[in-house]
């Protein structure tokens, strides 16, 4: 959404352009009350965002507002990107790679002479700018303040059990684990705490309120009490529902909650409790703050043994800490196809005669049950839609129609909304990719890292945070399938339909993935900034397009030879401020680049992002690629036909992935790789074991890098050089992986390398080609 996006450039604008004004403007009047007016400027606009976001909903002139910003906001940034790359190139000596730069806002060229005039000339630029935009905010209302996030309606522990179908086996479970008999991991607890997770609208409440109005459930428990929690967790408000549960029986007893502290009413749960068996519903819980709930549940524990506490959450964090164990953590899954008609049918068919009703189940019980994706929330908004509906003519309009929306979306915003800022606009990125697109880890952390999501490009563990962000994404179910090593990595992930379409929605044009069929591309690419565009089989990219000056990140899905070196040319020519480009395709059999990379690659300055593996048909990388100073990663797994690095290579000083596993034409890493001091992952590396080779890369150069995490290689040669050897110091180094050729022995290599302890996965290879 806009907010997120914008308020990730102004962040960067104010620690980017205002610190390093401060630096070089000291000496030229005027320039320091221009900095304080820019910041003042930047944090107005800062403050106004969230509520600019809620209106543009409603008003078109705030709508255009933020489109406006959004624009500036971008132009700053590649501006202050163009001006910061300069910077570094006349720091390490690189002027001969300034011809390269875009000149698009000319005042953003570094001149050493000139360099403080020109900062100063920019501030007023880019001040001059946001004073328009400032005072604009005034005209439609856009005044900071507090904004009231959307809430779930409140639960109730009402339920027409006729009307759930496909969860008999969920209850099922859930009712062994109440009454059944403690492990032994819980027998220094009074009661044991069950939850039940899911994304929004795959029915955790039905299933809680199908428990509570259980009768053998009541039968089994001297109190059930039924709370719904929803956001935030307020003790005070959960502590006086629980006595309201508790004192039904005789309402004149539950009187005087309001004025009491929370002392006194966990004091007033303690005492109606006392000895008894009980069963806590907490519905729709959010907040995983292990103190706050550790010192409600004190109160708790007077109950008498066999108490349970049934918790609902869209975050297993919150069930994790909230003291459920691994095996009493219930994920609810999808719904059969067949199931969700039920639901829908019952809500629509409701005051229909028989006779119509049998004609529109034969008509549309099958399109519906696909429609709803598996989720019962999607199936009662269409029962509902469809209830006030008669004719066959008139339901399949409603299905034919954009349902965004609808309640299924307002559910899914309450879980978007309780994401961080951070995350939010990383969740965006996903709007690029196609339905039910397995995607890696690496396709989405490392286009976070390029465009900014994560933070400064100077920033030393941009990884592990991108990690954090998934993980906390995977956590709140916005995933349907997801594949996690022992240690808790996301290794890849499939998105839920409905949660791609939620995710299109919110963002936009900014954020798209587009098919094409056809010869003729009807993309307008002007309207994207970050783009996924998926080519029919046998259809070739285009070679030319018209209005994508402005995209900032493309992912290809394409055919077999689609990208010609014509359309590759022209699409550098033109795209000058390319962050992300990722020519991979999932099908490791197609080749869908040409034999080589043209020249004017180098011209895409912004790029930190490359990934073209499996280019099969790829033979060379042009020298200009090593005009790329910012690259970050740069992925060649599986370029099968690939000969060599380019000899420029040390010059790619930001890099901080290189991956060459599977290229099995690549005899050697060139010498220059040790100069990459910024590494933090090398996937395939060569390495010469049996001296400190002047051109090739060896075991010793490994010593410069310093960042290095994560190393895959292979060791060549017939002998050690073990005074050499010993100068690679993996100190760093967590994961070590390595190809053994030759006389090489796997004891030879850990006696000169001698790893440290914190290594915490260690693989030796003979006779094993080290791939994928």
């Amino acid at each position: 959404m806009a907010d997120a996006i914008i308020s990730l450039i102004l962040d960067m604008l104010k620690t980017t352009i205002v610190n390093k004004a401060k630096e070089e403007v000291k000496l030229l009047v005027g320039v320091k009350e221009e900095v304080k007016n820019l910041e003042r400027n930047l944090d107005l606009i800062q403050s106004v965002l969230v509520r600019a976001e809620r209106k543009k909903r409603t008003d078109e002139l705030v709508k255009k507002w933020l489109d406006r910003l959004k624009e500036a906001s971008f132009d700053m940034e590649d501006a202050l990107d163009e001006w910061r790359t300069a910077v570094e190139l006349e720091i390490h000596g690189a002027q001969n790679q300034k011809k390269v730069l875009c000149n698009f806002i000319s005042c953003f060229s570094f001149d050493r002479l000139g360099a403080r005039r020109k900062i100063a000339v920019n501030i007023k630029e880019i001040n001059r700018k946001l004073d328009e935009i400032v005072k604009e905010k005034d005209r439609y209302e856009l005044r900071a303040k507090e904004i009231e996030l959307p809430r779930r309606q409140e639960s109730t522990s009402f339920l027409d059990a006729s009307k759930l179908y496909g969860r008999d086996g969920v209850k099922t479970t859930i009712l062994s684990y109440l009454w059944g008999e403690k492990s032994k991991e819980e027998a220094g607890d009074i009661f044991q705490t069950i939850s039940i997770v899911g994304m929004g609208g795959m029915g955790k409440t039905a299933v809680a309120q199908l428990v509570y109005n259980d009768q053998n459930v009541k039968k089994h428990f001297d109190n059930v009490i039924w709370v719904c929690v929803s956001n935030p967790f307020e003790e005070k408000t959960v502590a006086k529902a629980i006595i309201q549960g508790l004192e039904t029986l005789n309402l004149g007893q539950a009187s005087g909650l309001e004025s009491n502290p929370l002392q006194v009413l966990l004091h007033r749960i303690s005492n109606s409790i006392k000895g008894k068996k009980f069963l806590l519903i907490l519905d729709d819980v959010w907040a995983a703050n292990c103190e706050r709930w550790e010192s409600f549940k004190a109160p708790l524990r007077v109950a008498s043994s066999g108490s349970r506490i049934l918790v609902t959450t869209r975050d297993s964090k919150v069930a994790a800490m909230m003291g459920s164990n691994p095996h009493q953590i219930i994920r609810l899954e999808i719904l059969k196809n067949e199931e969700c008609w039920l639901i829908c049918r019952d809500i629509a068919f409701e005051g229909k005669d028989k006779e119509s009703c049998k004609i529109l189940e034969e008509t549309f019980s099958k399109k519906i049950g696909n429609r709803c994706k598996g989720l019962p929330l999607v199936a009662k908004t269409l029962g509902s839609l469809l209830k006030s509906k008669r004719s066959k003519e008139e339901w399949q309009s409603l299905l034919d129609s954009n349902l965004t929306q609808s309640d299924i979306f307002a559910s899914l915003l309450l879980s978007y909304y309780d994401l961080l800022p951070p995350v939010r606009r990383c969740f965006l990125y996903f709007a690029t990719f196609p339905k039910n697109f397995l995607i890696w880890q690496s396709n989405i952390i490392g286009p976070w890292m390029a465009l900014g999501f994560l933070g400064s490009d100077g920033d030393a563990d941009l990884e592990s945070k991108g990690e954090e962000y998934l993980r906390i994404l995977v956590d709140r179910f916005f995933f349907q399938h997801v594949q996690v090593t022992k240690d808790g990595h996301v290794v890849n992930c499939r998105m839920h339909e409905v949660v791609n379409d939620f995710c299109q929605y919110l963002a936009e044009n900014e954020f798209a993935t587009k098919e094409v069929k056809s010869n003729h591309f009807t993309i307008d690419w002007a309207k994207h900034r970050h783009l996924g565009v998926t080519v029919d089989e046998q259809r070739p990219f285009p070679s030319s397009i018209s209005g994508a000056q402005k995209l900032r990140a493309l992912t290809t899905f394409t055919g077999e030879g689609a990208l010609t070196c014509e359309a590759l040319r022209n699409l550098f020519n033109q795209c000058r401020r390319l962050r992300v480009l990722d020519f991979a395709w999932p099908d490791f059999q197609i080749s869908h680049l040409c034999e080589e990379i043209p020249e004017e690659i180098g011209k895409l300055i912004h790029l930190r992002y490359l990934d073209l593996a499996h280019s099969n048909r790829l033979e060379r990388l042009p020298e200009a690629l090593c005009d790329l100073h910012n690259l970050q990663y740069l992925n060649l797994n599986g370029c099968k036909k690939l000969k060599q690095l380019p000899n420029g290579i040390a010059k790619l000083i930001n890099l901080r992935l290189l991956r060459t596993n599977g290229c099995f034409a690549l005899t050697h890493y060139p010498k220059g790789i040790q100069k990459l001091t910024s590494l933090r992952k090398l996937w395939g590396a060569i390495a010469r074991a049996d001296c400190n080779d002047a051109k090739e890369f060896s075991l010793a150069d490994l010593g410069n890098l310093k960042y290095l995490r994560s190393v895959w290689m292979k060791v060549v040669g017939n002998s050690i050089d073990k005074g050499e050897a010993r100068k690679a110091l993996l100190q760093n180094v967590r994961e070590l992986r390595i190809y053994l050729a030759g006389n090489i022995m796997e004891e030879d290599i850990i006696e000169v390398l001698d790893p440290h302890s914190q290594i915490r996965s260690r693989k030796f290879y003979k006779d094993f080609v080290l791939d994928g």
